[in-house]
């Protein structure tokens, strides 16, 4: 495999520390739904993957787009599960609902039929994540953590341009 400029893939700003103001699991579990909960981090680099392998081979310039977005969801998903750690909690792949830990589950992926179809998917992915980072943000009060998610967000606002670029390509 050839290495891959990722730049085209991520704002040109540099990310936060990885920090946060003091342990709090409530907090915690908000980040664990971005980290692995339905709309989350760890469904779209699964997502995007499984894209990825079906475009291959018929198309480049898709394959490559999504393999690069994948690549800095991965980059989002272990900072939240640092986070989550700073948090005093496990970044173990599910959500805390109502005192009970709900495993992630690959029921959360988008497969599609279609690549135009699976890009939609990507393009619904990138806007329903970009809710729930907003939803998180409104009710975290902690300004390292908030630093970061908002340093995601644009990340993923760049990623929702890159998957709507590739659709209209494609139809």
């Amino acid at each position: 495999m050839t290495s891959m400029n990722m730049d085209k893939f991520k704002v040109n700003l540099p990310y936060p520390p990885i920090k946060v103001e003091s342990k709090n699991s409530k907090y915690a579990n908000l980040i664990l739904q971005n980290y692995s909960g339905m709309v989350s981090e760890f469904t779209a680099v699964t997502q995007y993957i499984y894209h990825e392998i079906y475009a291959f081979h018929d198309n480049t310039e898709v394959s490559l787009t999504i393999k690069g977005i994948a690549m800095i969801e991965m980059m989002h998903l272990q900072v939240l599960g640092e986070i989550v750690t700073l948090l005093g909690c496990s970044p173990k792949y599910g959500i805390n609902r109502k005192g009970k830990f709900l495993d992630w589950t690959p029921k959360f992926i988008d497969y599609g039929k279609t690549l135009p179809e699976m890009i939609l998917d990507d393009i619904d992915a990138e806007e329903k994540a970009i809710e729930q980072y907003i939803q998180t943000l409104a009710l975290i009060d902690d300004k390292y953590i908030k630093a970061i998610i908002e340093r995601i967000i644009m990340d993923e606002e760049l990623h929702l341009k890159l998957f709507s670029n590739l659709y209209e390509k494609l139809i």
